[in-house]
């Protein structure tokens, strides 16, 4: 395989779903045996590479999942090491959803692994749906085996029609949707400001990093202080100017609660004239009910109109392990109360896939809604444009409720990890 190729498309699923016909469509051309056949016509792991939209994409095609399992889930973890941005399309017919299909997509999910967020259902012979959406397919049997499936993809899911005419303009909306192919902001794109709050180790280095599409902030992968001020830096990202500013870690024992809740506070200042969004991260495997004072931070300090410009960004998408991140949050009374209090807006970062724009795009347009829903305008205080404004004045009203807060989270983190070394918070 070409490894200078833009993208890597991997095809998974039973035989006879249409992966062959599948990724002709996608290279535009015949470049892999497809026929209606009762057995298998892929025999085994093929590979071609071609032009796509200005693209070098290289598309493998795999044998039916059934009895190849573990040969195509080692040449996968071969392709992860050895190629650039991967994405998984697991093929599956429009058709009666059969226990065979149900298996077989099962099957793929496995071979998947945690790359799961980068993986799409792709359905063909999507003219059989006549009228009918694929949503309106999808949700037709509610309590059917393909409901809990096609929820493990988040709404992750594409429909191609495959014949001799090679439609591109269905491959170009799958490239698309899925963060391939940039749709082309228009010229005057407005600028974006994203405030990141929350605990150590969360990831948030790690977002900025990855919103920016370079490495701007130092990021550790532990609850070690790795920040102790806060820091602003700027990028064109799809064509817009965005501005990222990552504030210390609550619970960081370098900085007395004073000195972070200043650091805090001057995210507003670094982000003038204003954040559009304060963007909290949580880490999908360690959530608890202290990820609920983070929202309840974001009011104490910045006021309740702060409120409308909060979201949740959940960092480590890989550790879902097949699981729907709808699943997760209502698993999980303190993340569906979190969620629900940001009036359900979330968005899911796999920090480890940094070449997978789309989660970038899918953050920032989910701002951008937010924005909107807020008349268009940016977070903007009063109180904090006034110079006569001490914000030592407000320490001393909300010193005990932070002082407490801090206690309880570095409690937390001792009773989650006894062996690590955390260093002890100054009350001062």
């Amino acid at each position: 395989m070409d490894r200078r190729s833009d993208l890597t498309i991997i095809l998974l699923g039973n035989s006879g779903v249409g992966k062959s016909a599948s990724g002709n469509t996608i290279l535009g051309l015949t470049a892999f045996e497809s026929r209606k056949s009762f057995a298998s016509v892929t025999k085994e792991i093929s590979i071609k590479t071609g032009t796509v939209f200005g693209k070098q994409i290289s598309v493998v095609d795999t044998p039916g999942i059934f009895g190849s399992e573990d040969v195509i889930k080692s040449r996968c973890q071969g392709l992860l090491e050895s190629s650039g941005p991967c994405l998984f399309l697991v093929v599956v017919k429009i058709d009666r959803f059969t226990i065979e299909q149900k298996n077989a997509v099962e099957a793929a999910v496995r071979v998947i692994g945690d790359q799961l967020l980068n993986s799409y259902l792709l359905f063909t012979q999507g003219d059989n749906l006549g009228s009918m959406s694929l949503e309106d397919f999808l949700n037709e049997d509610p309590n059917g085996p393909l409901v809990p499936l096609a929820q493990k993809f988040n709404g992750r899911h594409h429909v191609f029609i495959n014949n001799e005419n090679g439609d591109a303009e269905q491959v170009k909306m799958l490239l698309e949707k899925s963060g391939h192919l940039a749709n082309p902001q228009p010229e005057n794109a407005p600028p974006q400001r994203i405030v990141l709050l929350g605990l150590p180790g969360a990831g948030k280095s790690s977002s900025g990093n990855n919103i920016l599409g370079s490495e701007k902030f130092r990021s550790e992968s532990n609850f070690n202080p790795v920040s102790t001020e806060t820091v602003s830096e700027s990028a064109t990202v799809e064509g817009r100017q965005v501005t990222v500013v990552d504030t210390p870690g609550l619970s960081q024992g370098t900085l007395s609660p004073k000195k972070l809740y200043l650091e805090i506070m001057s995210s507003v200042q670094k982000s003038e004239p204003g954040p559009h969004a304060f963007v909290i991260v949580v880490k999908i495997d360690r959530i608890t009910e202290l990820e609920i004072h983070l929202f309840e931070l974001v009011e104490k300090l910045f006021g309740k109109d702060a409120s409308k410009y909060v979201m949740v960004l959940f960092t480590h998408g890989d550790e879902l392990r097949g699981k729907s991140i709808s699943e997760m949050i209502n698993d999980n009374p303190s993340v569906r109360k979190l969620v629900s209090s940001c009036n359900e807006r979330y968005c899911v970062f796999d920090n480890t896939v940094r070449g997978n724009r789309g989660q970038v795009r899918n953050l920032l347009r989910k701002i951008d809604v937010m924005v909107r829903a807020n008349g268009g305008n940016h977070y903007t205080s009063e109180m904090l444009k006034d110079p006569a404004f001490s914000l030592s004045k407000l320490w001393k009203e909300i010193c005990e409720w932070f002082k407490r807060l801090l206690q309880e989270i570095a409690e937390l983190f001792k009773s989650c990890a006894p062996s690590a070394k955390y260093a002890q918070i100054g009350m001062v």
